[in-house]
Parts: C-alpha cells; sequence; structure tokens
C-alpha cells in the first residue's frame, strides 16, 4: 500500500465509528446530526416540520437535549422493520444505537401509529400519559402528536417551549439542515483509497 493510500485509510478510520455505529435504520444516522427524524414518503408540511425543529431545538438550547423520530412506514425503519408499530421497543433499539455512536444516553421520543416510545427518559415520560394517534395517521397526524408530546415533556422536565409564528415555523421546515457530506465523506475516502490501491497493484504488475 502506498504512503497516500495509508493516510487515506487513516482517515477513513476516523471518519467511519459514528455512520458505522448507526447504519441499519435511517433515524439513527439523522439524529447524529439534528434533533429530529420525519417520514420520508410523504413528509409532514414544511410548517409541522419548522414546528417540531423549532421546539427540539429550544430544548436543548435549554439543556434537555431531546431527540424525536417520527416514523410513518416500515421503510422508515430502514433494516429494522420488525420494530413497526412497537414504538417503545424501537426506541430502546435507537436509543442503544445513538448511545453506542456518540457516548451519551440522551431522552428520545418515537411517535407511530401505534403509539409514543420512550428512552433515557426520568419522571417526565409520565406526561405522556393519556396522550393518543389516531389509528390511520398521516405524516401531518404524527407530526402533530410529536411537537404535543415534545412540548408536554419538555415542560415536565422544566423546560416550557414556546411555539414558532406559523411563517417562522414554514420557513425552518423547508431548510434541510442533515449535513449530507457527513454521510458521503466516507463514502469518498473509500472510494479514493480503492482507486490509489488499484493504481499501486497494476503499477507493480506493468513490466518495467
Amino acid at each position: 500500500m502506498t504512503r497516500a493510500a495509508c493516510i487515506l485509510a487513516a482517515l477513513l478510520a476516523l471518519a467511519l465509528p459514528a455512520v458505522a455505529s448507526a447504519d441499519i435504520d435511517p433515524a439513527s444516522d439523522v439524529l447524529l446530526f439534528q434533533n429530529e427524524y420525519f417520514p420520508r414518503v410523504p413528509p409532514p408540511s414544511a410548517t409541522l416540520k419548522g414546528t417540531l425543529t423549532s421546539l427540539t431545538g429550544q430544548a436543548n438550547k435549554a439543556g434537555y437535549n431531546l431527540k424525536v423520530a417520527v416514523i410513518g412506514a416500515r421503510l422508515d425503519l430502514g433494516g429494522a422493520p420488525q420494530f413497526y408499530r412497537h414504538p417503545d421497543q424501537y426506541a430502546k433499539f435507537l436509543g442503544i444505537e445513538l448511545r453506542s455512536a456518540t457516548g451519551l444516553v440522551q431522552p428520545l421520543m418515537v411517535v407511530m401509529r401505534s403509539g409514543v416510545g420512550t428512552y433515557g427518559m426520568g419522571s417526565e415520560a409520565n406526561a405522556l400519559k393519556g396522550i393518543s394517534v389516531p389509528a390511520k395517521a398521516t405524516s401531518d397526524d404524527l407530526t402533530r402528536v410529536a411537537i404535543d408530546a415534545t412540548q408536554r415533556v419538555s415542560s415536565a422536565a422544566g423546560h416550557p417551549l414556546t411555539l414558532p409564528k406559523p411563517a417562522q415555523a414554514a420557513k425552518n421546515g423547508k431548510t434541510s439542515h442533515a449535513p449530507l457530506l457527513a454521510f458521503l465523506a466516507p463514502v469518498v475516502l473509500l472510494l479514493l483509497v480503492g482507486v490509489l490501491l488499484w493504481q499501486g497493484r497494476r503499477r507493480r504488475n506493468t513490466p518495467a
């Protein structure tokens, strides 16, 4: 292996741990970089997305490091579809994935059509008693439940939140802040290592 390839391999090893430790389900990747995960097909409205983003941002700024995953279909679970309609089980699974990647136990909520699951919470989880999710909830419905649940647990934890104005919420909801580069960087590095190894092998096999 050439010196350049060794250097790239070392960089790849540094870049991969967080991504590699959370690559089974999409939410475990997204929640490493932002506080909320939304259904992909169909996505909720920009206003609802922006509202939840604002609330989780407020909670985190206040020191309550809440993560929220809104799961609309098995598609959102990637390689872990068995957890669909099992919010408590998925919350534990997702929470452990995030903990293995970050070394931290953070309060986490999962909202699905069958209910709301939690992980890493204390007594504030009791504020979710009585909350219900419509059996045929749309992505918008699920996000509304997530908004309500976020307000409840954060307030119970001593951090009341303020709903953003609709116009500002819509603006926030149109802004994607999951850093694509964070996902692409390890892939690019891997490709570069592969190219350098191939070139080195080709030079060795070329007659002088």
